[in-house]
């Protein structure tokens, strides 16, 4: 209904800011921690992530406040780098549940584990971000998409998909399907990093694009590989995932235009 849509717009703008607002006095860098970093964009990626639910079918409040806390989760909660952190925002967020939503967490989060994704029905036009009710269907269908990637791929890849694994699919599947979504993977060699980033963006239908590094790799070679991308992705409208490694930095230049790529998609000298 338009009032009560209206008022939980409003309610959940406050709540938000009240966030933002907190983690930045409260949570400060240190030389530990020194991507505690917040800023505006940190505050938008949470209004878009809500704006990913079909706004066009009438939604139970509960399910908006659900997806508020799974978004203010991903945004902010995924940064933190100890259990300590993690508790105390999962308290912040508890109490804005109480002040802002009148309700509390046990009637909003009623499952051990909160998960939104858009990849539940396969081949679905268009595809709809929704809360993911049920994890043991949810293994199945990753394993078929998994199934089907192997199927189409000359390099396959035999993956276990655990309950970590699981949720890191969905993570990464879910800045996959923003515009100019960008994420940075942490983790030891070998833990999963890339494949679960080739199966997400199989899951999205997105192509993916990697640099082959040689001998004579250079910055002029990185240039035209960063062209052809761009290219592909402007002239033919095709949707890509850009993975890098830090096996692949080369150049600390490298970096100075992947971090202007999420934000004005404008390289020098390009």
């Amino acid at each position: 209904m338009p009032g009560e849509g209206r008022e939980l717009s409003r309610t959940v703008t406050q709540a938000t800011i009240k966030v933002y607002n907190t983690i930045c006095s409260q949570l400060l860098p240190t030389p530990a921690k020194s991507h505690y970093t917040f800023n505006l964009r940190d505050l938008a990626k949470v209004f878009q992530g809500i704006l990913m639910l079909d706004m066009t079918k009438v939604r139970p409040v509960m399910e908006v406040q659900r997806l508020w806390y799974h978004e203010c989760t991903r945004v902010f909660a995924d940064r933190l780098v100890n259990d300590n952190d993690r508790t105390w925002f999962d308290e912040l967020l508890k109490e804005c549940l109480v002040t802002n939503f009148e309700t509390t967490y046990e009637n909003v989060v009623t499952d051990d584990m909160l998960l939104f994704g858009d990849f539940m029905v396969p081949n679905a036009d268009p595809k709809v971000y929704e809360y993911i009710d049920n994890v043991e269907k949810m293994v199945l269908i990753l394993q078929e998409y998994l199934e089907d990637y192997n199927a189409l791929s000359t390099a396959q890849m035999k993956l276990v998909l655990f309950l970590d694994a699981v949720c890191h699919v969905t993570r990464i599947s879910r800045v996959v399907r923003q515009p100019l979504g960008n994420a940075l993977l942490l983790g030891v060699g070998g833990s999963g990093r890339q494949s679960l980033t080739r199966l997400a963006t199989h899951m999205a239908e997105y192509d993916l694009f990697q640099i082959e590094l040689s001998k004579n790799y250079g910055v002029s070679e990185w240039r035209e590989d960063l062209k052809t991308m761009l290219l592909k992705a402007g002239l033919q409208n095709k949707s890509i995932v850009f993975l890098f490694c830090d096996t692949q930095i080369k150049a600390e230049s490298f970096l100075e235009d992947i971090n202007n790529i999420p934000y004005s998609a404008l390289i020098p000298l390009l």
